[in-house]
């Protein structure tokens, strides 16, 4: 079987959810040998708080081949190729969330906890997956349920893609802010 890689990018802290993601990781590594667990990206700011965080993360996955730490890369573009689920696990508000963007127009499913952000960019069981933060039992239903329900997994992924061109594609925002302006000087 395919191996079916589960990735998590940004910074390493505390508030990203990253232990939420290898907790969930943890449930679902026995029973599907095949699942890989992606944590890209690093800590920023090489703070000690962040440090120790990075090293209990370290520990937390040792016994876990699965679960890979790969570090900041540039190449977020050409990763995400190789993705089949892009989670953003933040546990407090985050204002955007660009990565979830990144994910939906790569035609990836993104799961991404209910606070903030993610709730304004995806709509829950359409164009994404919205569980609740710090949950992650939840998080690990529904990364079980993309795996094994490939309708629901393409599902999700054409309706996010959908999403991300209709509302934040680039193109589509110029010509929206066109539009007005075309308005305002024709009146």
């Amino acid at each position: 079987m395919k191996e079916f890689n589960v990735a998590i990018i940004g910074q390493i802290a505390k508030w990203k959810g990253q232990e939420i993601f290898i907790k969930a990781a943890q449930k679902l590594i026995p029973k599907y040998p095949n699942m890989r667990f992606l944590i890209i990206g690093d800590v920023l700011f090489d703070k000690e708080d962040e440090r120790k965080y990075k090293q209990y993360l370290l520990e937390l996955s040792a016994d876990y081949p699965a679960i890979k730490f790969l570090g900041y890369r540039n190449d977020i573009e050409d990763l995400l190729e190789d993705i089949d689920v892009l989670v953003h696990a933040s546990t407090r508000e985050e204002p955007f969330g660009r990565v979830i963007l990144e994910g939906m127009a790569s035609h990836k499913p993104v799961v991404a906890s209910g606070i903030g952000g993610p709730v304004e960019i995806l709509e829950d069981q359409l164009s994404g997956i919205l569980f609740k933060p710090g949950n992650h039992v939840e998080l690990a239903t529904y990364l079980e349920m993309l795996l094994n329900d490939k309708n629901k997994y393409n599902f999700i992924a054409e309706n996010g893609y959908q999403r991300f061109r209709d509302m934040f594609d680039i193109r589509q925002t110029v010509a929206n802010i066109e539009s007005v302006i075309q308005e305002v000087v024709s009146r």
